[in-house]
């Protein structure tokens, strides 16, 4: 009888990427990028998970570990490894995932359109928004965008408008601030999404994370690491359940060894040692 697909899901900032106070740019460990491709030697498929946007993205890739999928804007857009053309760094998409999201984000076509005029629910919603004085971030994003309580707009007005969202739409906090995205997409669908893909059951899946929008999908898996805790929703979360979330010692959380610590883990736990 052949092994269980397992996958192991890993958000970017603050989990597999680090960004010390002495430096002004990102940091990932060569040990961090070996110790994925050891991972996925030995069966495991490796999916990274954020809420990047598309550009950020696109710009990290030949940092980022070997993946067998990319997954940004909070599940909005899906890339795999590999082209039908020789380019210099393969990925394909998948259209179908993005086409999905038309309802409410409009055609794929609209990438290169300015935000304010993008068709769709989901922008109707950022007009709206920027009409009432918000502060929003869209520069580079294509499926969702960002609001912060700044400028006179305080946290709670920002969670009533989570409350008080559109139908078709969801939304999320992530470090501090609000994301607005089709309700087809979020870390949770696209996981789904992939995990039938790859026919993996959750139960044998597993999350590296740290932030507020990875709480749902943490609870979806088998068994979630935790490289650092970025909120107290988070550390609640991990001490509510301590037999569900492995956190790495608190000495070298936020750091590279941390994502070390916990990738040794990931191996134990699917007893790959």
């Amino acid at each position: 009888m052949s092994a269980p697909k397992r996958i192991v899901f890993s958000d970017i900032d603050g989990t597999i990427m680090h960004e010390p106070k002495e430096t002004d740019r990102g940091v990932i460990s060569a040990a961090t990028l070996h110790q994925v491709a050891q991972l996925r030697s030995r069966g495991c498929l490796f999916v990274v998970i954020s809420g990047a946007r598309l550009s950020t993205l696109l710009m990290r890739l030949p940092y980022l570990p070997a993946a067998d999928a990319y997954v940004c804007e909070n599940g909005g857009r899906i890339l795999y490894p590999g082209s039908d053309l020789p380019t210099a760094c393969p990925v394909t998409e998948d259209k179908e995932w993005r086409a999905s999201h038309d309802h409410a984000a409009g055609p794929i076509t609209q990438d290169a359109v300015p935000p304010a005029e993008r068709e769709g629910p989901l922008w109707d919603l950022y007009r709206k928004l920027q009409a009432d004085g918000w502060s929003l971030d869209a520069n580079g994003y294509t499926t969702s965008f960002r609001v912060h309580a700044r400028g006179g707009k305080t946290m709670e007005q920002l969670r009533a408008l989570l409350a008080d969202k559109p139908s078709g739409l969801s939304c999320s906090f992530n470090l501090g601030a609000a994301d607005f995205y089709p309700s087809t997409s979020g870390k949770v669908q696209a996981a789904r999404h992939l995990m039938s893909r790859f026919a993996a059951a959750a139960p044998d899946c597993s999350f590296l994370c740290d932030d507020d929008n990875d709480l749902e999908l943490a609870a979806e898996v088998g068994k979630a690491f935790l490289p650092s805790i970025t909120s107290d929703s988070v550390r609640q979360a991990a001490d509510a359940r301590p037999e569900h979330f492995v956190v790495a010692k608190p000495a070298g959380q936020g750091t590279t060894a941390a994502t070390e610590e916990m990738l040794l883990a990931v191996m134990s736990h699917y007893g790959l040692q």
